[in-house]
């Protein structure tokens, strides 16, 4: 045998023992994909829908689902009925997995333990929810009932997402947030400085970005890189400075934040209307009402 030959042959078994072991890790780890296969229309993962959610101004349906060799799941028939089907399509869809750890921490903050079970949630916050096997008709009965507002979900900061901000220019933002009632991030820097990238290093700790990610988010420039201060809708800011805008217009400003430690307790103190309540070395965090023009 050439060597040519055998380098080919040598790299064919390679080739064939990473794929191997990439399907036994992605088996292993619940991957929706290639356990159970996709069902036509739901995704497989709550951050994607919840993105789509946000995007569509629609509500959430999520199928939670605990998948046994030879035994089908008591849900599949119903939602495979042209009447649940049907309705089922004004939702974005998403199907998540017992067996995959994140997917049972995220359906337990809609108070779901066991599966199987349907989760509305609702594009004001509030969810509805109902576990074990259903009807056609007890399955089109719990859609119809969910148009209307339901409970508060328990928010578990722990749930692992992946940090993606939805970045918009500061008008774009405001539209967003008057359409949605979400309160506003918006972050100023200077362009051509190092703000930017240490800015972005602090807020997309997950410590940071579970509390931020359902926000609309603006990022706005300034051009002279040696400014120290910049004239903004919520007052000069020393910069680079985050500010938290809610829908009573009321605002929150953290001015040159230290740290990503900073950044969470200043978004403790704004979520808990004290953000005046401290300062600190590296921040200068104040609190004010204003209506931006």
């Amino acid at each position: 045998m050439s060597a040519a030959a055998l380098l080919a042959r040598r790299t064919g078994r390679i080739g064939t023992l990473l794929m191997a072991a990439a399907w036994v890790v992605l088996a292993g780890s619940g991957c929706a994909t290639l356990q159970h296969g996709i069902v036509e229309g739901w995704g497989a993962d709550f951050d994607t829908a919840e993105k789509r959610m946000r995007k569509s101004d629609r509500d959430m349906l999520i199928w939670y689902r605990s998948v046994h060799r030879g035994r089908p799941d008591p849900l599949q028939a119903p939602l495979k009925e042209r009447n649940v089907r049907k309705a089922s399509r004004e939702f974005v869809r998403c199907m998540l997995f017992k067996s995959y750890e994140p997917d049972r921490r995220y359906v337990a903050q809609f108070g779901v333990e066991r599966a199987p079970a349907l989760i509305v949630v609702r594009s004001d916050g509030t969810y509805h929810a109902q576990t074990g096997a259903m009807t056609t008709a007890q399955v089109e009965r719990f859609l119809s009932d969910a148009a209307e507002p339901g409970q508060a979900p328990r928010i578990n900061p722990l749930v692992p997402r992946r940090v993606e901000y939805e970045w918009r220019s500061l008008k774009s933002a405001q539209r967003f947030a008057e359409d949605t009632g979400r309160p506003i991030l918006v972050v100023y820097y200077r362009q051509f400085s190092r703000d930017w990238s240490e800015i972005e290093g602090m807020i997309e700790r997950p410590e940071v970005f579970a509390r931020w990610r359902g926000m609309a988010h603006a990022r706005v420039g300034s051009w002279n890189p040696w400014a120290k201060a910049r004239r903004t809708p919520y007052g000069e800011l020393r910069l680079p400075a985050l500010v938290l805008v809610y829908a009573d217009g009321t605002h929150h400003v953290l001015e040159m934040p230290g740290s990503y430690e900073t950044i969470v307790r200043f978004a403790d103190r704004c979520e808990g209307g004290t953000a005046t309540a401290e300062l600190s070395a590296d921040s200068v965090p104040r609190s004010e009402s204003a209506s931006p023009n």
